[in-house]
């Protein structure tokens, strides 16, 4: 095979991988893009109308998963990730060029070729051609250019003159910025940069069905506490109407009234505490939730329509600790974290090479009076060039180059130290979980041996009153201590589901706890469990 066949070749070749490549990864799968819905679970949505909605749990965090502006928020960072990662790979796109420009000049001369002394030349050139980065780090270009020439020359054969050449041009690093991992380095960094985006979508789910827990479980004690409040308000009224009674007969002295009165104004003042309480945690509720769209709407009542209840549960400590470091998304992104700061410091190490580039380019070249004609003896190989060199830059001392390496080294070794901190909080949040939880039902169970005793004293001391062996003020003394001791019952019993929900949150099972599953991201994010 003579030159001029061997360029035909290639030139045909290299323009065909041009207009065929893609983004220059042909020995992997593309990447999947992510089409997700929002997060939901197997329950449907409540209808959010009328002065009152009641809610349970599971519809409660249903509503915060459907349109809790924090998780709309969130979910926009993946789907923004993922536009990094095709900003990255469109480094490896063919690229369309194309240049015209046209030039004219009247110049003295001291030839004798040309006519009046003057040198007249007019010239027309247009290029356009292909260019595209490969993932081995190599620059190619095909350019297809003609220029046509004008002159009133006396020693020139064409007048005009057309000159159309194709060249095909390549340079390709040997040893800095060689190869496919360092030239693919940016690629896999958006990458791992989307799966954290995708983890932290993740943990901020958990974070507002956590706050939605927690929230509904305030609401809750807030309207039991609302209740025990009324009803202790109730009990203050009836006695300073039975003491009333009394005092007319003449069987009780008149201070019992005015204690019994000034009973009534404190439990009054604590009802107003209470309601105060209770509009504050609906709105909080409500703002989790976001089922209000204009001011109007705020007006709506939320109503737990689930009791919260003591339910022991064993818990295994190493059990959950171990669920926590292989479930946990900021454990996974610390994780993701050491990788990017390993591909940093690969290409850091790469970067430590000198510049030394091949340098090759191949053109055939034809010259006619008319541009089909110059055509055709391009096309027939009539004239060609063929050029290949190398070239070599290295800066003396490369300070730079050992300066990013360093910091690359250093990274690396923070991003570890990161992670070992971070596994050390996961259990030291799981025993303090642990610890908590437990903690909260030795609470329950103090606090219902406690509200049962206040019971029995209770009912002994209205026995007493009722033949005069005790005051109103026993009475009193005993009602308040029965109502607090329903006060704590109740929020010893919201603490400790709290607790567990909290536990869950920090080992990660609170998306087995309301069946919100996580699929393929290239289908949908989250689905509802089957």
């Amino acid at each position: 095979m003579n030159p001029r066949e061997l360029l035909q070749l290639s030139v045909a070749g290299f323009a065909m991988l041009l207009l065929t490549a893609g983004t220059g990864r042909a020995a992997e799968a593309p990447v999947q893009r992510m089409i997700f819905d929002r997060p939901q679970i197997p329950v449907p949505l409540p209808a959010v109308k009328g002065p009152r909605v009641g809610l349970t749990i599971q519809e409660a965090v249903s509503l915060a998963l459907a349109r809790n502006f924090d998780i709309t928020i969130e979910a926009h960072n993946p789907r923004i990730r993922e536009t990094e990662v095709t900003q990255q790979e469109a480094v490896f796109d063919p690229a369309l060029f194309a240049e015209g420009t046209t030039t004219r000049s009247e110049l003295d001369s001291n030839s004798r070729f040309f006519a009046g002394g003057q040198n007249s030349l007019s010239t027309q050139n247009v290029s356009a051609g292909l260019a595209k980065k490969f993932i081995t780090g190599a620059d190619v270009s095909l350019t297809f250019e003609t220029i046509r020439t004008t002159s009133n020359s006396g020693n020139v054969l064409f007048a005009p003159s057309h000159e159309p050449t194709t060249t095909l041009s390549i340079t390709q690093p040997l040893l800095k910025n060689f190869g496919i991992d360092v030239n693919e380095a940016n690629i896999r960094l958006a990458g791992v940069t989307r799966g954290q985006s995708l983890q932290s979508y993740r943990g901020r789910i958990l974070e507002v069905v956590d706050q939605v827990q927690q929230s509904y479980y305030d609401l809750v004690f807030a309207m039991a506490n609302l209740e025990f409040r009324r009803k202790a308000v109730d009990l203050a009224r009836d006695l300073l109407r039975r003491n009333r009674i009394q005092v007319e007969v003449g069987t009780l002295a008149p201070i019992e009234i005015t204690e019994a009165e000034a009973t009534v104004a404190s439990r009054e003042v604590d009802l107003i505490a209470a309601e105060r309480d209770v509009q504050e945690k609906e709105d909080a509720l409500k703002k989790l939730l976001n089922i209000t769209s204009d001011l109007p709407s705020w007006s709506i009542q939320l109503v737990p329509s689930e009791k919260v209840a003591y339910a022991p549960v064993r818990l295994d400590e190493m059990a959950l600790a171990l669920d926590a470091l292989r479930k946990r998304s900021d454990l996974e992104n610390s994780r993701a974290e050491i990788e990017k700061r390993k591909i940093e410091l690969a290409r850091a190490r790469q970067n430590l090479l000198p510049q030394f580039d091949a340098i090759a380019s191949a053109g055939n070249q034809g010259l006619k009076g008319t541009f089909g004609d110059a055509i055709d003896r391009m096309s027939g190989n009539k004239g060609y060039s063929l050029t290949g060199g190398l070239s070599f830059r290295y800066p003396l001392g490369n300070r730079d180059a050992e300066a990013n390496l360093e910091k690359s080294r250093l990274q690396l070794s923070q991003a570890g130290a990161s992670f070992d901190q971070l596994e050390q909080t996961i259990l030291e949040e799981v025993r303090r979980s642990v610890r908590r939880v437990r903690s909260d039902e030795k609470r329950v169970e103090a606090t219902q041996v406690a509200r049962r005793l206040a019971e029995e004293r209770l009912a002994a001391t209205e026995k007493k009153f009722s033949v005069g062996l005790s005051t109103s003020r026993d009475i009193l003394e005993d009602q308040e201590r029965l109502a607090n001791a329903l006060t704590e019952e109740t929020r010893a019993v919201v603490d400790y589901n709290k607790s567990l929900a909290t536990l869950n949150r920090t080992t990660h099972a609170t998306l087995e706890r309301f069946r919100i599953t996580l699929d393929n991201p290239s289908r949908q994010e989250f689905k509802p469990s089957k």
